[in-house]
C-alpha cells in the first residue's frame, strides 16, 4: 500500500481524488495493524484534502472523520473519539438522509462510541434504530445490517437484558453462516463477540 500510494503520488499529486483514497485506505489499514500515530497522520491528511478538494461539508471529507475517530479509540481517547464520532454522524445525516449506507455505518461506529463510554442506554437506543434503518435500507442479511444486529445484542447484554441479546445475537450469526460462511472472518468475529465496526472508504464510483 505503501508502494502504492508512492506511484500514484508521482502520477496525480498528493491532493488527487485518487491519491486521497489511498491515503484514507492506509491509514485504515495502519489503525488495524497498531501504527496508531501513522494512522492519525494520514487520516488527518485525508479529511484537510477532501476538504480543500471538494468543500468543507462534503460527506467524503466527513467520513473520514469517523476513521479518524477509530485511531483515537484505539489509542485510549475515549470521549475524544465519542465527541468525533457523534459530529462525524451529524454530518453525514444532514448532508445524505438517516438511510444512508455511510450513515447507517457510522451510526454502528457511535453505537461502540457510546457504550465504550458507559452510556449503554443511548447506545442500545441508537443500535435499535440502526439496526431496524440498516433492514429496511439494505435488507436483513446485508452484512452491515448483520453487524448492526451483533453490535445490538451486545448493548443489550450490556443492560442485562440477556434473553433478547441471545435470541438477536443467535439470529444474526445464524445468518451470517448462511450467507458468508462459518469461517468467514465476519462470523467468526461475531462468535468471539468482537464488537464490529464500519470502515469509512471514500472509493470512485
Amino acid at each position: 500500500m505503501a508502494s502504492l500510494l508512492e506511484q500514484l503520488e508521482q502520477v496525480h499529486g498528493r491532493g488527487h481524488y485518487v491519491t486521497l483514497s489511498s491515503i484514507n485506505n492506509y491509514a485504515n489499514y495502519l489503525r488495524e495493524h497498531g501504527d496508531l500515530d501513522h494512522a492519525r497522520e494520514l487520516s488527518n491528511e485525508a479529511e484537510a484534502g477532501y476538504r480543500a478538494l471538494l468543500g468543507p461539508a462534503h460527506p467524503v471529507a466527513t467520513g473520514v472523520l469517523a476513521n479518524t475517530a477509530l485511531v483515537m479509540q484505539a489509542a485510549g481517547e475515549r470521549a475524544d473519539a465519542m465527541v468525533m464520532m457523534e459530529g462525524a454522524l451529524a454530518g453525514l445525516t444532514a448532508t445524505l438522509g438517516p438511510d444512508h449506507p455511510w450513515v447507517l455505518g457510522c451510526a454502528l461506529n457511535a453505537t461502540a462510541a457510546r457504550n465504550f463510554n458507559g452510556r449503554v442506554a443511548d447506545a442500545a437506543e441508537l443500535s435499535r434504530d440502526t439496526l431496524r434503518r440498516a433492514r429496511h435500507a439494505l435488507g436483513n442479511e446485508h452484512p452491515l445490517t448483520l453487524s448492526c444486529q451483533v453490535a445490538l445484542a451486545t448493548d443489550l447484554r450490556g443492560l442485562r437484558e440477556v434473553e433478547e441479546a441471545a435470541k438477536i445475537e443467535e439470529d444474526a450469526l445464524l445468518t451470517l453462516t448462511r450467507t458468508l460462511g462459518a469461517q468467514h472472518p465476519h462470523t467468526l468475529s461475531a462468535r468471539q463477540r468482537n464488537r464490529p465496526y464500519w470502515d469509512f472508504e471514500a472509493n470512485l464510483g
